[in-house]
């Protein structure tokens, strides 16, 4: 079943990066975040209280929740912004998408989860992948600070996606996402309060909207209601390598929507993600059928 939910989660997020700059035509990347952050998790906790669950979560996971969104969805929306507003939508996403490795040694330390030979040759081909792509990138070489940036956007979507797992057992999935969310803003404003001078919205741009209504209710609203369940169900290594057709489709997308090109040596990436992602999630036999079968 968890597995089903990653296709939504890979296009989700993969059309998000050329419809983010759809949405530039309407309203300026600050102010996007501060619509789309407080929306979708009001959205994502108005869905968890018609399930069932209390709208507020344990107070002993208030201070969980606030560091995690405070890297899953905070510095990694203010991170990200920066990085596309430098190095632009298309290759951003791969640079990004550097973020299992993050999670994948993180969670050796703050979850105990092994890096097997599997994961280790999964992660080599993704920063392989992600190597050919900057390769070939003038912006990423001529704007350190860009790429800088864009790193760490994926180093606070790693440590968030940690911080998430470690969680994880405890509160409704749902309601946990909305929190991120809605206190992952609070940074937000913070920096949009030092560059509202050149905030700006211009409600006649529709494809601008029509982009921005599709971050809030797919990208947003939809993707984490199926990541944090894919978060819960892998582990934090697998879960975070799984993510890595996203930029594919980011740059696809990215090369139809937007008219950026496309060389072999992309394809060549293409080709790497696809095998570190299938090693990742390739089924290992299970060590716990004999366990199941004494239990029986």
């Amino acid at each position: 079943m968890t597995r089903s939910l990653l296709p939504i989660v890979w296009f989700a997020w993969g059309l998000a990066y050329p419809l983010m700059s759809w949405s530039l035509e309407a309203v300026d990347p600050l102010s996007s975040r501060l619509i789309i952050m407080p929306i979708s998790g009001a959205i994502l906790l108005a869905l968890g209280v018609l399930g069932g669950a209390a709208a507020l979560p344990d107070r002993r996971l208030w201070g969980q929740l606030a560091l995690s969104g405070l890297f899953n969805m905070g510095l990694f929306q203010i991170f990200l912004i920066a990085g596309v507003a430098t190095l632009g939508p298309s290759r951003t996403p791969i640079i990004v998408y550097t973020m299992p490795t993050w999670s994948a040694l993180l969670a050796v330390f703050v979850l105990g989860e092994r890096i097997t030979l599997r994961i280790a040759l999964s992660l080599a081909l993704s920063l392989g992948a992600v190597g050919l792509v900057i390769s070939q990138e003038a912006a990423a070489r001529s704007a350190p600070v860009g790429t800088l940036l864009t790193l760490l956007a994926a180093i606070s979507f790693g440590i968030g996606t940690v911080l998430t797992k470690r969680m994880a057992v405890a509160g409704d999935v749902t309601i946990n996402a909305a929190w991120q969310i809605l206190l992952g803003s609070v940074p937000v404003l913070a920096v949009w309060l030092v560059f509202a001078r050149d905030a700006y919205f211009h409600p006649e741009q529709v494809r601008g909207l029509v982009a921005l209504a599709w971050l809030i209710l797919v990208s947003n609203v939809l993707a984490y209601a199926c990541w944090f369940r894919i978060i819960r169900a892998l582990p934090a290594a697998v879960a975070s390598l799984t993510t890595l057709v996203v930029p594919c489709v980011g740059f696809g997308s990215s090369a139809l929507l937007t008219a950026a090109p496309i060389s072999w040596l992309d394809f060549v990436a293409l080709g790497l993600i696809i095998a570190a992602v299938t090693l990742a999630l390739a089924r290992r036999d299970s060590p716990q059928r004999p366990d199941k079968a004494k239990a029986g």
